[in-house]
């Protein structure tokens, strides 16, 4: 048993997030290697993998690489509360070297290090960008169309533990979060988990709670004293589960209209040039350029001066717009 020790200033900085990272994690984690998992991932798994792009392939062998889990650093410590996949994947790519080998070393040294985990330690910078640039591809083809649901369920899941909150107090909420988390009114959350046995002082910076869809059967914990610890947990179970895929009418095409909706999933891809958007899209530059200003102008994109060129990229708003709407799946 884990025992987390809250303060006054602990209390005060708990707070929910909603992680798409997690979620990518926990729903691509095969049943046998991550045993936090249930019902729901394996459902989901069934349904997406045959739209699993290649690109992915280096980001689910370091997912599945142990059973441990994941390498600290691939979890994103970031002060948003309302997170973006883009944000989480940043994060990532600016793990300095030392911290991915801080992270690997944990796994054991020598030839018991799972191979995906020192193949990654070995690679660097470049390793963390095929990592990262697998879980995007991964997100977009499989993830984004079951991802408005998703999160409608975890938002729900939030507003009943808040209210437990604002009726019984942060603590009962606490203890109502799984049967594995146990709340003591000396101020002690108690977390059973697996054989660990030990004590954490949250230092004052609180608690980061995450819960989540796929995680149905176990709680995890993330602490150290270098950034806020987390505790992911299962949500109570979904009023319905996201709906079978199937391929269905643009909803962003019937808004912004085909072109606009292909140019703005453009720049959903990463961050670009007028020239760069225009290639992308097989168009002229001045076309590319006027889609940009009309999405500017609409709050969808937001638009940089970086020397004698500018750089188009989503604002908050657009990528809302993009998760509600993901693109239709193509006939079967």
């Amino acid at each position: 048993m884990i025992a987390l020790r809250f303060g006054v200033a602990d209390l005060a900085r708990t707070r929910f997030v909603i992680s798409p990272l997690d979620h990518l994690m926990a729903g691509s984690a095969r049943l046998g290697v991550h045993q936090g998992s249930g019902s729901r991932s394996e459902r989901w798994w069934r349904d997406v993998r045959r739209h699993v792009p290649h690109r992915a392939v280096r980001f689910l062998e370091v997912v599945n690489a142990s059973p441990v889990g994941v390498p600290d650093f691939m979890v994103a410590d970031l002060d948003a509360v309302r997170r973006q996949l883009t944000d989480e994947l940043d994060a990532l790519l600016s793990v300095p070297q030392q911290a991915v080998e801080e992270g690997v070393a944990m796994f054991g040294n020598g030839p018991e290090v799972p191979a995906a985990l020192a193949r990654l330690r070995e690679d660097g910078s470049r390793g963390l960008r095929e990592v990262s640039d697998g879980a995007w591809a991964l997100f977009r083809s499989c993830l984004a169309p079951d991802w408005p649901d998703i999160r409608r369920a975890l938002e729900a899941d939030i507003a009943v533990r808040a209210r437990t909150a604002a009726r019984s107090g942060i603590g009962e909420m606490l203890d109502s979060l799984h049967p594995k988390a146990v709340w003591r009114d000396e101020g002690v959350l108690e977390c059973t988990l697996g054989e660990l046995e030990g004590s954490f002082e949250l230092g004052g910076r609180g608690l980061e709670l995450r819960p989540n869809y796929f995680v149905q059967r176990s709680i995890s914990l993330l602490a150290g004293p270098d950034r806020q610890s987390l505790l992911l947990h299962p949500i109570a179970a979904p009023t319905a589960e996201p709906a079978a895929r199937t391929p269905a009418a643009d909803g962003l095409a019937a808004v912004l209209g085909p072109a606009r909706a292909r140019v703005l999933r453009a720049i959903a891809g990463s961050a670009c040039s007028t020239t760069e958007l225009a290639q992308r899209l097989g168009v002229t530059p001045p076309s590319a350029s006027a889609h940009a200003v009309a999405l500017r102008t609409a709050g969808l994109i937001a638009t940089r001066r970086e020397g004698k060129q500018v750089r188009h990229t989503l604002t908050d708003v657009g990528h809302d717009l993009l998760l509600d709407n993901p693109p239709p799946l193509p006939p079967a």
